[in-house]
């Protein structure tokens, strides 16, 4: 008869848990402290556990604090800025009225040269098929 090696088991895969405890806790304490984004999968690969492991009930406690050091962040994943390296309202401001004004110079450029562009290709149009254009008619 085989020994019974099922406790030995159990204690090896309770070691391994332990150990990506650990390893998903030491990813987020640098996360929190150095930034950086902040997701699920980035969390399971850079500590090297799958995401089914954060996201088994066992690990609610893990995915509680992942979400939460998540849900402090701006959509991009980076660090919010502090008040200090927030831009001013009026510094915003005029850095949209510079955009809408570069924006709006662009438009009109773009429109004046559809415009000289539709005129060139219907001169080369009348030239391939010999009718004279009025600045050569004129010319006579």
């Amino acid at each position: 008869m085989r020994a019974d090696n099922s406790a030995h088991l159990a204690e090896a895969a309770q070691q391994r848990r332990l150990d990506c405890i650990e390893r998903v806790q030491a990813v987020l304490n640098s996360l929190e402290r150095d930034g950086g984004p902040i997701t699920v999968a980035g969390v399971a690969s850079q500590a090297g556990v799958s995401r089914t492991f954060l996201y088994d009930d066992a690990q609610t406690d893990l995915l509680t604090r992942l979400r939460n050091l998540a849900g402090g962040q701006p959509a991009s994943g980076r660090p919010a800025l502090s008040d200090k390296e927030r831009i001013t309202t009026k510094s915003h401001e005029a850095i949209v009225r510079a955009l809408r004004g570069a924006n709006r110079k662009l438009s009109e450029d773009n429109e004046r040269l559809r415009i000289e562009l539709a005129v060139a290709l219907g001169q080369l149009r009348d030239l391939r098929r010999g009718i004279p254009t009025p600045a050569a008619t004129q010319r006579d």
